[in-house]
C-alpha cells in the first residue's frame, strides 16, 4: 500500500463554510487582551495576577474569548485608561497585548500584534538637535507616543510590532560621519 494515492469520489467531497463568531463588549469600558504564549492560561489565573498588580479604583472582570484571548471589562473609564497608559504589561513573563473593544468584532479580524515600549536612546551627537534626532528614530518604529528628554538622558515610548525582532541599534549619519 505504500506509495498508493487515495482519491475521493465526488460524493465524498464536502465543503463547509463556517462563520467566525463575534466577541461582544461586556461593558462600555472593555479591552481585548492576548497573552503571547502557546501555553494556555485560565481567566482566573490571569485575573488573580492582574488584581495584585493593577491598582484600579473599581473592580474589573476577565472573561475568556478563546485560548489566551481575554476580554477585560472595567466599571470606570479612568481604570481602563490607567491600564492602557501603563503598557507594556506582562503575565508570567509573557507579553500581554491590549486593544480597546468598543463594538462587536469577528474573532478572525482580531489582530493583537503591537504594544508600546519605552526605548532608551544613548548620547546625541553635538551636531544634532536632541528632539529632531528622537523624532527621526521614532519614525523608524512607526511614531512616538511620548518623549522624555532630561539632560543627556533620552527615552521615548514607541509602538513595536511583537512579531518583528528588536533592533540592537541604529546608526545615525551626520554629514559625512556616523
Amino acid at each position: 500500500m505504500a506509495g498508493e494515492e487515495i482519491s475521493l469520489l465526488v460524493d465524498e467531497l464536502i465543503q463547509l463554510t463556517v462563520k467566525s463568531s463575534l466577541v461582544t463588549p461586556r461593558s462600555q469600558f472593555s479591552l481585548l487582551c492576548s497573552v503571547w504564549t502557546k501555553k494556555s492560561y485560565s481567566p482566573d489565573s490571569l485575573c488573580a495576577q492582574l488584581r495584585s498588580i493593577w491598582k484600579t479604583r473599581r473592580k474589573f472582570g476577565i472573561y475568556a474569548a478563546e485560548q489566551n484571548l481575554f476580554q477585560i471589562s472595567f466599571e470606570e473609564e479612568d481604570d481602563l485608561e490607567m491600564i492602557m497608559d501603563g503598557r507594556p504589561w506582562f503575565f508570567k513573563r509573557q507579553l500581554i497585548i491590549f486593544d480597546r473593544l468598543k463594538e462587536a468584532i469577528e474573532r478572525s479580524k482580531i489582530k493583537l500584534v503591537s504594544s508600546p515600549f519605552w526605548l532608551r536612546v544613548g548620547s546625541c551627537p553635538p551636531e544634532c538637535e536632541m528632539k529632531d534626532l528622537m523624532h527621526a528614530i521614532g519614525s523608524t518604529f512607526g511614531g512616538i507616543l511620548r518623549l522624555e528628554i532630561q539632560n543627556e538622558t533620552c527615552r521615548m515610548k514607541a509602538v513595536l510590532n511583537a512579531r518583528k525582532p528588536l533592533r540592537r541599534g541604529i546608526f545615525v549619519a551626520v554629514g559625512d560621519t556616523r
